[in-house]
C-alpha cells in the first residue's frame, strides 16, 4: 500500500478535514485518508496507482476546497500561510466591525423603526454577502457531501437572522415578550462578525504552533557558492558540484568536505550545543553553521533528498497524524453536533407548543433555535489538540527530540512501562574487547579481516585493537544479533555461540570454559571459526552511558516499570541491569524474542521501548511507543515515534516530560473548547427565560469566540512553559 501527502487550501476546522477525507475516500484505490486542517495536508494511502492529479483535485473542489499543485506545495511554508489566513480573517473581521457598526449602535440607542430597520437590514445583506459568504460556499459543499458541520449550522443561523429580519419588518409582526427586531438584525450580522474573529484567532494559534517548522525551513540557505566563483541558487546546485562555505554562512548541501576545516554549529539539527570541527573527508550536513575557517564540500544529496528536508518532512507529518486524544475529540464533535441540532429542534417545537402556537410563539421558537444551532458549533474542539501537539513536538525539536509521529508524546506521557536494550542504548555502544583466548596459533589477522567487512560495534573494537585489513576480500553477511560469516576465500565464522551452533561448529571444552569464564565476569562474548573450526573467544565489555543510572533512577521513583531486554548473554545484561538499576531483566534475547517480549509487557500496560540497533526494529515498531536512540542504525531511526538526537538517556525523561506537559494542554483545552458552548446551550434554548435571562444567536457566537480565546490562550501558555522547562528533567 503506497501513501502520499496532499496539500489543500480552505480547510479551517475538523469538519472541514472530514468532508475532504470522506471525499477522497470515495476515489476507486483510496483506501484511507487523513487530513489536518492544522496544516493544511492531507495523506491518503491506496492500492496500486496514485489517482491522476485531476482526479484528486476534482474530489477536493467538491468537498469546497482547493488541491495546490505539487511544485506550490513544496515551496510554501504552513506557517507563512497561516499567518496569511490570519491576515485575511482579521481583514473580514474588521470589514464586519465596520457594517455592523449600525446596528450595534441602533441596539443601544433604540432606533427600530421605520428607516433604520431597512438600513439594518441593507447592511446585513451586504455583510453576507462579503464577510459571511465563505460560510455559505462551505455549508453548501458540506450538504452536497453529507456533512453538517459548522458552515451548515453557522449559515442557518445567519440566513434565518436575515429572513425573519425581513419578514418582521415587512409585516410588522407581533414579537413575544423580551424579544426585540434587533434579536433578528443582530443575528444577521454579528455571528458573522463574531465567527470571523475566532477564525482570526485559530489561525493565529496555528501559525504559532507551527513555528519549529518555519524554523527548519529558515535554515535552509537560499544561495550556495561554487568553487569557481558563481552564485546561484541552491535549489540548482547538483550531486557532485563543489560548494565553498565561509565562515558566517549556512552550509547549502549535504556532503563530503574536500578541503578547509572550520567549526560547525550542527545545534538546531543534534541538539548538541557546541560546535564540532569537520574537516576534510567529515559528512557535513544542509543548514548547518560554520562559525569559522572555510570549507570546500562536495554535494552528496541536495533539495528534497537532504537530511533536512527528512527531519522537515517527518515533522510536518508528525503534526499531521492524529494522536488517539484528537480521535476521541473527533468522536465527540461527531456526536456534539447531531445531538445540539436535536435539542434547538426540540427546544424550538416546545416554545412554539407552549407560547399559543401563533406568529410571535413561532418567532421566539424560531429566535431559540437560531440561538442553539449557532452554538451547537464546537470550532475549538478542532484546534485543542493540534495546537499543543504542535507546540510539544517544536519544544522537542529544540532540544533534541525528533517526534515523527502525532501520538508519540500522547504515548509517552502514558507509558507505564518502559524497556530498554542494552549494547549502545544503556551503553555507549562502544564496547572494548577485554581478553582474548587462542586455541592454537594466534591468527591476528583473521581479525582485523572481521573488522574490515562488519560495522557491528564487536567489530569496530577489533579494529581499534588489531586494525582492519585493506583490501579485504569475499562477502560478508550480517546476521542481526548473531554475528557475520565471511565466504569466497577462507571462510569466517564471527559472533555468539548460537551462530556456530546454527553452522554445526563444535566448541572445544578448553573454549567453552573461557566462555564461562568471562561470562562470569559479566563480559559479552564471541567466538571466531576458521575453516569449520573454533580458534578463539573474544571477551568485550561497554561501558554504561553517563547519567543513565539517575534517569533510571527517576523513571522508578515515578513509578515506571523498568525492563532490561538484550540479546547479550545473562550475565552481561545484569550486570549492566545491576549498575543502571532497572526492575527487570532479560538476557540472551533474539530480536524476535525482544518483540516477543514486548507484546508481552503490553499485556501490563502501555510500553515504550528505547533502542538503537537493526536487531531493535522489530521491537520498536511493536512497542506503543517506540524511542531510537540517534547515534544508532537509519533502521532504528526510521521505525521509531521520537529520535534521541543526542543520544542521552536523560532526554528520556525530557521527553515524558514533554509529553505530560502537552497531554495535560490538550486535556484542558479539550474542556475550554466545550464549556462555554455547553452552559450556553440551556440559556439558548431559553430554560431561564422565566428568570429574565436569555443569550441571544448573536450572544450564542460570541460564546464560540470565548472558547476559542480561551484554548489559544492555554496553547500560548504550553508554549511559554516549555520554553521554560530545563533542557533535562
Amino acid at each position: 500500500m503506497g501513501t502520499a501527502t496532499l496539500k489543500v487550501d480552505g480547510m479551517t476546522c475538523a469538519h472541514c478535514a472530514r468532508t475532504v477525507e470522506k471525499q477522497l475516500c470515495s476515489l476507486p484505490g483510496i483506501q484511507a485518508a487523513e487530513a489536518s486542517f492544522a496544516t493544511g495536508s492531507v495523506q491518503v494511502r491506496f492500492e496500486g496507482a496514485l489517482p491522476a492529479r485531476e482526479v484528486l483535485g476534482g474530489a477536493v473542489q467538491r468537498a469546497g476546497y482547493r488541491l495546490i499543485d505539487e511544485e506550490q506545495a513544496r515551496r510554501r511554508d504552513p506557517a507563512s500561510e497561516q499567518a496569511k489566513a490570519a491576515r485575511h480573517e482579521l481583514r473580514m473581521f474588521a470589514l464586519g466591525l465596520v457594517l455592523s457598526a449600525p446596528v450595534i449602535a441602533g441596539h443601544f440607542i433604540h432606533l427600530h423603526e421605520g428607516w433604520w430597520d431597512w438600513a439594518t437590514l441593507g447592511l446585513a445583506a451586504l455583510l453576507q454577502l462579503t464577510v459571511g459568504a465563505t460560510y455559505y460556499r462551505g455549508a453548501w459543499a458540506g450538504l452536497r457531501a453529507g456533512n453538517l458541520g459548522m458552515d451548515v449550522l453557522v449559515s442557518i443561523g445567519m440566513a434565518s437572522g436575515l429572513f425573519f429580519g425581513l419578514l418582521v419588518t415587512i409585516f410588522d409582526w407581533p414579537l413575544p415578550q423580551g424579544i426585540e427586531k434587533a434579536v433578528f438584525h443582530e443575528a444577521a450580522t454579528l455571528i458573522a462578525v463574531f465567527i470571523r474573529f475566532g477564525k482570526y484567532i485559530e489561525a493565529r494559534a496555528r501559525g504559532q504552533a507551527l513555528g519549529a517548522l518555519r524554523s527548519l525551513l529558515e535554515l535552509a540557505p537560499q544561495q550556495a557558492r561554487l568553487k569557481d566563483g558563481r552564485e546561484l541558487p541552491a535549489a540548482e546546485v547538483q550531486v557532485g558540484d563543489v560548494i565553498v562555505v565561509a565562515a558566517g554562512e549556512r552550509i547549502a548541501v549535504d556532503g563530503r568536505v574536500i578541503a578547509g576545516e572550520c567549526d560547525v554549529d550542527e545545534s538546531l539539527l543534534t541538539g548538541e550545543s557546541l560546535p564540532v570541527v569537520r574537516k576534510t573527508g567529515d559528512a557535513v550536513r544542509t543548514g548547518t553553521f560554520a562559525t569559522n575557517g572555510r570549507l570546500e564540500v562536495e554535494a552528496t544529496a541536495v533539495g528534497g533528498t537532504t537530511a533536512l528536508a527528512r527531519i522537515t518532512r517527518m515533522v510536518e507529518e508528525a503534526q499531521q497524524a492524529k494522536a488517539p486524544i484528537q480521535r476521541f475529540a473527533d468522536r465527540v464533535s461527531n456526536l456534539f453536533v447531531p445531538a445540539v441540532v436535536a435539542v434547538a429542534v426540540v427546544s424550538g417545537g416546545l416554545w412554539w407548543l407552549l407560547s399559543g402556537m401563533d406568529t410571535a410563539a413561532a418567532m421566539r421558537a424560531v429566535t431559540h433555535t437560531m440561538a442553539v444551532l449557532v452554538i451547537a458549533c464546537p470550532c475549538a474542539l478542532g484546534l485543542a489538540t493540534p495546537a499543543a501537539v504542535m507546540i510539544g513536538s517544536g519544544a522537542a525539536l529544540r532540544r533534541g527530540l525528533l517526534v515523527k509521529n502525532g501520538a508519540a508524546l500522547e504515548q509517552i506521557a502514558r507509558a507505564r512501562i518502559f524497556a530498554f536494550d542494552k549494547t549502545g542504548t544503556l551503553t555507549l555502544g562502544r564496547p572494548e574487547v577485554t581478553d582474548v583466548a587462542w586455541l592454537g596459533a594466534p591468527r591476528e589477522e583473521a581479525l582485523a579481516l572481521i573488522a574490515a567487512v562488519s560495522r557491528h560495534p564487536f567489530s569496530q573494537a577489533l579494529a581499534r585493537r588489531y586494525g582492519a585489513a585493506s583490501g579485504a576480500g569475499g562477502k560478508a553477511f550480517e546476521l542481526a544479533g548473531k554475528g557475520v560469516i565471511v565466504s569466497g576465500g577462507e571462510e569466517l565464522v564471527f559472533g555468539t555461540p548460537a551462530l556456530l551452533a546454527e553452522q554445526e561448529i563444535a566448541l572445544p571444552g578448553e573454549l567453552e570454559r573461557e566462555v564461562e569464564r568471562l561470562r562470569t565476569l559479566g563480559d559479552s562474548v564471541s567466538l571466531l571459526a576458521i575453516e569449520g573450526e573454533a580458534r578463539t573467544v573474544v571477551g568485550f565489555r561497554d561501558a554504561v552511558r553517563p547519567g543513565t543510572r539517575e534517569s533510571i533512577g527517576a523513571l522508578r521513583e515515578a513509578g515506571i516499570h523498568t525492563v532490561l531486554i538484550s540479546g547479550d548473554h545473562d550475565l552481561a545484561a545484569r550486570r549492566v541491569g545491576s549498575e543502571v538499576g532497572v526492575d527487570e531483566v532479560y538476557g540472551g534475547v533474539s530480536p524476535k524474542g525482544k518483540l516477543e517480549r514486548i507484546q508481552s509487557l503490553r499485556r501490563q500496560g502501555l510500553v515504550a521501548f528505547v533502542g538503537d540497533g537493526i536487531n531493535d526494529a522489530p521491537a520498536l515498531a511493536q512497542a506503543d511507543v517506540g524511542v531510537a536512540v540517534g547515534g544508532g542504525s537509519d533502521v532504528a531511526k526510521e521505525t521509531g515515534d521520537l529520535v534521541l538526537m543526542r543520544g542521552e538517556m536523560s532526554d528520556v525523561l525530557l521527553a515524558r516530560e514533554l509529553g505530560r506537559r502537552t497531554l495535560r494542554a490538550i486535556r484542558q483545552n479539550l474542556f475550554l473548547s466545550l464549556i462555554y458552548n455547553t452552559l450556553g446551550i440551556p440559556l439558548a434554548a431559553g430554560a431561564l427565560v422565566w428568570a429574565g435571562v436569555f443569550l441571544p444567536p448573536s450572544f450564542a457566537a460570541l460564546a464560540m469566540v470565548l472558547s476559542d480565546l480561551s484554548v489559544a490562550a492555554n496553547s500560548a501558555r504550553l508554549a511559554a512553559e516549555l520554553r521554560r522547562l530545563k533542557g533535562r528533567t
